[in-house]
């Protein structure tokens, strides 16, 4: 028999208050709770190995929380984390902010970071390059493109003679090399 599943209440009840990982390690104890969940159950639906998730939010705390098992506690609990503005922490730090150097903020939207530029670089000089070759075919007469073909054909075949010949001379050295381990003598022409 399954035990039945508590549901809040209030479906906008507070479950905890998040400043520090403690907290939030209190507050995904807490949801678990509320749900009538188990370590094993969470482990089982997760697909984590037996006791992962008590080795995460247990009382011992043995291993630390990644992203990924932090967003699959999230959808396994049902909960999501909602940040709100902290006006007592705020108040404290108004000092601090007052006098920081203001010339490195970026307030820009839409700024796009290096590192996302590097990693669409390929992705857009790919599809730049497909625009490029098909505006220079629509540019071809039919003899030129069944040119350009044959070369590319001629290519492509070049390089299917020169790898059969490597392989072929790899194939023979390696018969050598056990004939002549073997003691078996070999006559060369």
């Amino acid at each position: 028999m399954t035990a039945p599943i508590k549901l809040p209440p209030n479906p906008t009840e507070l479950i905890g208050t998040v400043r520090t990982q403690e907290d939030l390690i209190e507050a995904l104890r807490a949801a678990k709770e509320m749900r009538n969940l188990s370590f094993k159950v969470l482990d089982e639906l997760g697909g984590f190995t037996q006791g992962h998730m008590e080795r995460v939010i247990g009382p011992r705390r043995e291993k630390g929380m990644s992203p990924f098992v932090f967003q699959m506690l999230c959808s396994l609990l049902a909960v999501k984390l909602e940040m709100v503005p902290d006006e007592d922490q705020a108040r404290r730090m108004a000092v601090k902010w007052e006098g920081r150097d203001t010339s490195n903020v970026r307030l820009e939207k839409g700024r796009i970071s290096k590192t996302l530029l590097e990693r669409a670089a390929p992705h857009v000089f790919k599809a730049a390059g497909e625009l490029g070759g098909k505006a220079r075919a629509r540019q071809l007469s039919p003899k030129q493109m069944s040119e350009i073909a044959r070369k590319g054909g001629r290519a492509r075949q070049r390089n299917r003679r020169k790898n059969m010949r490597e392989r072929i001379k790899k194939r023979k050295l390696a018969a050598q090399c056990v004939a002549h381990a073997e003691g078996i003598a070999t006559l060369e022409r």
